[in-house]
């Protein structure tokens, strides 16, 4: 007989909708990991959705963080809380899965960044979108020659004006479309084009009353000239989508980034010989997005996962200060 493989025990940091609808039930379909306990500042939020998922609440998230039976924290928190909670967290030895963005500054990830590394804990931005069939599909035709070479990328992630109690208009938090939205964008151009990407032009609307981006657009440029167009924003008619266009073709795809589990995607494919659709079946990016974090913890390979996120932090900096740039 083999060695026993033990769980990888995880602990919620916040008990935000998402992780309640979407990421803490996709953990229960992952063998050789354990939910172990949430925390809230709240002790009623902390013990209600312990009880929805049969783990420990906690009251306070230094409580949580207290815990030896805890490996990894899952910290579905607003952006400008991460300073200070990464930090703890990786003080405390743990693992992290944070939402985006990782960091609101390029300065608070480079720290965060060289803590992990010096304590030698993965830390991993939650784009599950990467995970999931339809992407892995879509990306392949970057190589694949089915429309040729593509040397744009174009991609749009919006939805309509959230209300106005919301953490995203709440520049304290982190909020803004750039860091929210925005951030997506950067991440599947990362991902399509590669890291250290040029920004050459952006442009960010403001919100008069709370001081936060509503809504932007960027151009990107890789060193092989390869280009994406993106637009980003949470004043805006819903659109979530990347297009691909080569030599030879073009490939569409419809929700990209926030697919339910339950969602059978379709790509559309132009090219001179007309218009197919290629049906793909529904996949869960949530569940896949665990074991995948999981793996990556258990690789003990953590440099390039640090890599990225420095790489993340830099485009979304560059974004900011070529609209800032171009306002003055």
């Amino acid at each position: 007989m083999g060695p026993t493989v033990s769980k990888l025990r995880i602990g919620v940091m916040g008990c935000s909708g998402f992780a309640r609808r979407a990421m803490i039930p996709a953990l229960a379909q992952c063998g050789g990991m354990e939910l172990i306990a949430v925390a809230s500042r709240s002790v009623e939020k902390a013990n209600r959705t312990a009880a929805e998922f049969g783990c420990l609440g906690l009251s306070g998230y230094e409580a949580l963080l207290a815990r030896d039976d805890v490996d990894a924290v899952y910290m579905p928190i607003p952006t400008g809380l991460h300073d200070e909670w990464c930090t703890k967290a990786l003080h405390a030895g743990k693992h992290l899965l944070v939402e985006k963005s990782f960091a609101a500054t390029e300065a608070s990830a480079s720290e965060m960044v060289a803590l992990a590394r010096a304590r030698k804990r993965l830390v991993v931005e939650n784009f599950q979108f990467q995970t999931h069939a339809q992407w892995m599909r879509l990306a392949s035709f970057m190589t694949s020659g089915e429309i040729g070479a593509v040397h744009l990328v174009r991609g749009t992630f919006g939805f309509p004006p959230l209300p106005r109690d919301n953490f995203r208009w709440d520049k304290a938090l982190g909020g803004g479309a750039l860091l929210d939205a925005g951030a997506y964008m950067a991440k599947a151009a990362q991902l399509l084009l590669g890291l250290g990407l040029e920004v050459r032009g952006a442009a960010l609307q403001m919100d008069g009353e709370t001081g936060v981006d509503r809504y932007g657009e960027a151009m990107l440029r890789n060193a092989q000239g390869q280009v994406a167009q993106v637009a980003f924003g949470f004043d805006y008619f819903y659109q979530c989508r990347v297009e691909l266009l080569g030599t030879k073709g073009k490939v569409s795809s419809g929700r990209v980034f926030t697919a339910p589990p339950d969602h059978a995607p379709v790509l559309t494919i132009e090219t001179p010989e007309g218009i197919r659709t290629e049906s793909l079946a529904p996949d869960n990016h949530y569940a896949n997005m665990w074991r995948w974090f999981a793996a990556a913890v258990a690789s003990g390979d953590y440099g390039p996962h640090g890599d990225v996120l420095l790489d993340q932090a830099r485009l979304l900096g560059a974004i900011r200060r070529a609209a800032e740039s171009r306002s003055k």
